[in-house]
């Protein structure tokens, strides 16, 4: 579900750029990234009630978040793959329990039973068509080369249907004040229009992807509800673009750059087999190298960039009738999720690959010795491997969940307030729930999302 949050009386807007206010005597520090801001009525503490009513505060602690992620991790391990369903679950009702605008809090009423119901459905659905289309391609592809291209594109369809089922789902089990979120729509003309912006979002290189965007988000908003609250959605193509037509010239840059670097690498190539100077072949090859690596490492950090721009954009074009949204979300605050990630992603790397080398030594390299190590010894040795390798995935997902996932929720949601809150008190409650089988089939096509 997207964070979408709101408040009686906005605070001014801010540049992207601007510094925040430094905090006078006697009152409490800012908080981090990504964690909650304390209460705070006059310098001295107070409760959610004395709060904006319309302010949303994150009131979750990163601790219990790992705690949480851990133990269901784990547990996951053991059970292969199995336990994600009570995991999934457990994530989402903390980060909706401790979402609060004013003093109240959003709540998740999914449960993991839905969630393996949903995904046995997706499966006896998709297994009979891969079973077909594998049977069917065994014949095609002695005539045809590309005989697979059409299940790959009836799946990528697929997936769009999925996931916008998968969001009727996550809505219906999201309340606030006891009323829920539902949605209307068809989902098959959901995928149909992403299917068809995707396709101007390739041949365009990416320029189409502003007006992609927001036809997208207009058609899920509008099928929005929050009990009799309809929801809408006001942003733009052309504001999203001005606020990233500069990443999108940096990026066709760095893309420039790497296709000549690329050429640059052929060009030695052809050179060291015309039996040019060795020494020459080698220095392009190295100032190739040395610029591609430049060049990923500019490009980096776009991506985080461009969703805080964009996770901005889509929460002030926001809508629940008269009810709307402000937000202050920082780049740099996103990027900051983003580049702790990265340095705890490269510490875990780094220990799994200590132990790696540790095993081996220990078992005394036990590839070169494979075919003379026995039964026994073959399999204690890929076990030792894939239990490191395990380990090391359980690793990038702990810190994938704390830092992306959380990290990113939690800035977004202390970040947004509400204007026209009291609309809210004036809602009744409609909508029906709805089946898990999107939510099965994001999970099945791997599409699935918090």
């Amino acid at each position: 579900m997207d964070m979408r949050t709101f408040s009686s009386e906005p605070s001014p807007p801010q540049p992207w750029g601007s510094v925040p206010p430094v905090p006078g005597p006697g009152t409490e520090p800012p908080a981090g990234p990504g964690e909650a801001a304390p209460a705070t009525v006059n310098g001295g503490p107070t409760n959610a009630s004395q709060m904006n009513p319309g302010q949303v505060t994150f009131t979750g602690l990163r601790g219990d978040f790992f705690s949480l992620v851990v133990a269901g991790g784990l547990l996951q391990l053991v059970t292969v793959g199995f336990y994600r369903f009570w995991l999934v679950t457990d994530i989402r009702r903390h980060l909706w329990r401790h979402t609060r605008i004013g003093a109240d809090a959003l709540e998740y009423t999914g449960t993991a039973r839905e969630l393996l119901i949903g995904f046995l459905v997706a499966l006896a659905i998709l297994a009979p068509v891969y079973v077909l289309y594998f049977l069917a391609g065994l014949v095609a592809e002695e005539y045809a080369t590309f005989a697979s291209v059409p299940l790959v594109l009836v799946l990528y369809v697929f997936g769009h249907y999925a996931t916008y089922r998968a969001r009727r789902y996550r809505m219906t089990r999201s309340s606030l004040r006891g009323l829920r979120f539902w949605m209307t729509g068809s989902a098959f003309a959901y995928a149909g229009r992403a299917a068809w912006w995707d396709f101007l979002t390739v041949i365009t290189l990416g320029l189409a992807y502003p007006w992609r965007a927001a036809a997208l988000e207009r058609y899920r908003m509008r099928n929005t509800r929050y009990g009799t609250l309809a929801g809408d959605f006001v942003g733009t193509g052309w504001r999203l673009f001005v606020r990233g037509a500069w990443m999108w010239v940096l990026a066709m840059v760095v893309l420039a750059g790497m296709v000549a670097a690329a050429v640059g690498m052929a060009s030695a190539g052809a050179l060291a087999a015309l039996e040019v100077d060795k020494d020459d072949v080698e220095t392009i090859v190295g100032l190739a190298s040395l610029a591609v690596m430049l060049l990923v490492f500019l490009l980096l950090p776009l991506w985080p960039i461009f969703r805080a721009t964009e996770l901005r954009w889509r929460i002030e074009g926001t809508r629940f009738g008269p009810v709307s949204l402000h937000s202050t979300l920082r780049r740099r605050t996103v990027l900051g999720c983003y580049a702790a990630a990265l340095g705890v992603s490269m510490l875990v790397g780094s220990a799994g690959s200590i132990l790696f080398g540790t095993a081996t030594m220990v078992m005394k390299n036990p590839f070169e010795h494979l075919e003379t190590a026995g039964l026994t010894g073959q399999l204690g040795a890929f076990a030792v491997i894939a239990v490191i390798y395990l380990l090391m995935l359980f690793g990038f997902g702990v810190v994938k969940r704390v830092f992306v996932d959380r990290g990113v929720w939690a800035a977004v949601a202390a970040s947004t307030t509400v204007v026209g809150v009291q609309a809210l008190d004036h809602v009744q409650a409609a909508g029906e729930a709805a089946g898990s089988l999107g939510e099965g089939l994001a999970d099945a096509l791997d599409v699935g999302a918090i």
